[in-house]
């Protein structure tokens, strides 16, 4: 038997919160846990808020954000480590010669989070019209007269391109 398809919730939902000026912190909403790097450059979760969970955000020209370790570097050339994932979710390593801050596995979209839909209708009341006497009884039995006016709700279209 085919199953309903119902609508799933999110598996993951990521908080960002402001630590300072430019340093955020990742909190998973769910685990109540926040994302950290540690010295070797994995990205994991931590059950308390440490240094290894800053990170720098950083706005890009693309209207990405990318988020970099506020502590962890190569040491040699200075190089951030960024937070990345590949195409198929699995974190990568920040220390990656790969990781780099144009490559698109660092560019993340947040979404701010609505309390609730907005409602895009509204509801008009169509007026009663006034029926003009009539002298003679018609022979056809006609309809009941309406005894409350009836809401009509239209509903906002949106047309993009």
């Amino acid at each position: 038997m085919a199953e309903s398809m119902a609508p799933t919730k999110p598996v993951c939902i990521l908080e960002i919160f402001a630590v300072s000026q430019g340093i955020v912190g990742i909190r998973g909403v769910f685990s109540n846990k926040f994302l950290a790097m540690s010295k070797k450059g994995k990205l994991h979760a931590s059950a308390k808020f440490t240094d290894d969970c800053k990170f720098r955000e950083r706005f890009q020209e693309n209207s990405y954000n990318t988020y970099a370790s506020a502590i962890h570097r190569t040491e040699k050339t200075g190089r951030e480590w960024y937070v990345a994932l590949n195409k198929r979710g699995k974190a990568k390593r920040g220390c990656s010669p790969r990781v780099k801050p144009q490559h698109v596995s660092t560019h993340f979209l947040p979404r701010f989070k609505q309390s609730e839909q907005p409602e895009l209708s509204f509801t008009v009341t169509v007026p009663e019209k006034k029926k003009p006497p009539s002298p003679v009884k018609p022979k056809v039995p006609l309809s009941p007269p309406r005894r409350s006016p009836s809401p009509v709700k239209y509903r906002l279209k949106f047309r993009f391109g």
